[in-house]
């Protein structure tokens, strides 16, 4: 028996309608009315009965609804039981390479230690690793915190504060935080469209209503560091990336605002996984 159509059948009892059902399962209403069929003709029963304000259940419907909500429960007892002895033989993983080098690659031998292949996918973007995910195409992803379809899991692993970061010349050098209208009136070095920084950037400028200045647009592909060192303008990096830094020549300095954070976490459609992935790379 599948247990996801038992959980299609219980939530289009719980609504009375197999359009709420199929909307808030994001199914389509096609898809959960064959899987509605099929539980009548395994069990040969009539489920449900149909009028102009939705469905009702039958006598043979509400037995099974008693009996569904009873199994689904020591379904998930059971599955939370085993969790501590599931092996994967190999997973997955999407990401991005600033991501994976300082949070994936140090962890590895921790996957590895308890039996775990994982197979990491890179993608330039944030927002082409996310849709590797929604493809289907990688089973769990690493990546910064972005806005996500409701049927994916989402378990944050780490954040860390952003810095500015500026020639050792320049007067923020000197300056033990940056406020967001002090960098509103600097040119920024960003890069393109699809990078979580700056949709962050542009986020906060716009809900403080400062212009934001972009005076030079990079590709991921490019080192924005050289740009900054050649005085092309300053640009915003996380924490973690200050101790790249050329000291003798550049400086990181955090920005003065509570939300200029970036908080990297993992996505994916399987809870289980993804829960015992963030325990793993904690």
């Amino acid at each position: 028996m599948n247990t996801d159509f038992l959980i299609g059948f219980m939530e289009t009892a719980r609504t009375n309608s197999i359009a709420k059902a199929s909307e808030a399962l994001h199914l389509s209403h096609t898809a959960l009315s064959k899987q509605l069929r099929s539980l009548e003709q395994q069990f040969d029963v009539q489920l449900f009965t149909r009028s102009s304000q939705g469905v009702e259940l039958t006598e043979a419907g509400r037995v099974l609804y008693d009996a569904s909500a009873v199994l689904l429960d020591q379904l998930a007892v059971l599955s939370k039981a085993l969790e501590p002895h599931k092996v994967w033989k190999q997973i997955r993983i999407g990401t991005v390479p600033d991501i994976a080098s300082r949070y994936l690659l140090p962890s590895l031998h921790k996957l590895e230690a308890q039996g775990h292949q994982a197979e990491l996918v890179y993608r330039q973007s944030t927002a082409e690793a996310y849709r590797m995910l929604m493809n289907g195409e990688v089973e769990l992803l690493v990546a910064e915190r972005i806005s996500m379809h409701p049927a994916l899991w989402m378990g944050d692993l780490h954040r860390e504060p952003l810095f500015a970061v500026v020639p050792k010349a320049h007067p923020f050098a000197a300056q033990t935080t940056v406020a967001l209208d002090e960098l509103s009136g600097e040119p920024l070095v960003l890069y393109a469209e699809g990078c979580t920084i700056r949709a962050k950037l542009t986020d906060l400028f716009l809900a403080a209503n400062l212009p934001m200045h972009i005076k030079t647009e990079v590709s991921f592909k490019e080192v924005i560091l050289g740009y900054v060192d050649h005085g092309a303008g300053l640009t915003v990096l996380p924490e973690s990336h200050m101790s790249s830094l050329p000291a003798e020549r550049l400086v990181g300095i955090p920005l003065g605002h509570p939300d200029a954070v970036r908080t990297i976490a993992v996505f994916g459609t399987n809870r289980q996984k993804g829960k015992k992935m963030v325990q793993l790379l904690r």
